[in-house]
């Protein structure tokens, strides 16, 4: 059974109180923002919205549609996808070890498993560098929170799962950051509507590919 106080006194449990405690600072942060630039705040709860639910790239290339500083784009989508790992990791956990039944993430756990398989020898292989490449690896479109949940299969601890998970998907959106300014420059040239293009691009493979792993029957 489910108990509250014993939950907060593991590991696990500090991590989702950390994971908490940032998501209040930066739901404040942004009504702060309403106070100053209604612009400014609208395009941070969409490029928010664009990365959970259609991935980091797309949370980057609204950062640019909006006219966001790099700056401003790196740290916001490092700071999203903190909260979705620190929050939901420790809730696989409770849900792993049947302290709690959570619809969406056994539906999850469903395409981590997949995953863990498909990519059994790497991790098997190269263990903690493993998972840190798979996170950070930008075209694999793996996921901090799918990076971790793998991280607590193959049994790692869960303070190195975090900071690993953390440290390679702050990389990756380094990455894509300036790996996707270059692209806009690029297109830029063709169209000034380069950033708007992408979005698009990257909403629709996002989507296509959900529908894709729903479309896939279960082997087990």
């Amino acid at each position: 059974m489910f108990k509250i106080k014993e939950f907060i006194s593991t590991q696990e449990g500090k991590i989702f109180i950390a994971g908490v405690l940032l998501l209040f600072g930066y739901v404040i942060s942004i009504i702060n923002l309403y106070l100053f630039s209604v612009t400014d705040a609208n395009n941070l709860v969409g490029m928010t919205a664009a990365n959970l639910f259609f991935g980091r790239a797309a949370g980057i290339s609204y950062g640019y549609t909006a006219q966001f500083s790099d700056l401003a784009i790196v740290l916001m989508n490092i700071v999203i996808e903190f909260i979705m790992v620190m929050i939901i990791y420790p809730l696989f956990v409770l849900s792993w070890n049947r302290s709690l039944n959570i619809k969406f993430i056994k539906n999850m756990t469903l395409n981590v498993e997949k995953q863990k398989l498909k990519y059994k020898k790497f991790f098997d292989k190269y263990g903690k560098y493993g998972l840190f490449i798979f996170v950070w690896f930008p075209f694999w479109m793996t996921g901090p929170v799918i990076g971790s949940i793998i991280g607590y299969l193959i049994g790692i601890r869960h303070y190195i799962t975090i900071f690993i998970v953390l440290s390679g998907t702050s990389l990756a959106i380094l990455v894509w950051t300036y790996f996707l300014k270059e692209i806009i420059y690029l297109l830029h040239q063709a169209s000034s509507y380069a950033p708007y293009i992408l979005l698009i691009l990257f909403v629709v493979v996002a989507t296509i590919l959900k529908f894709k792993r729903k479309d896939i029957p279960d082997k087990h």
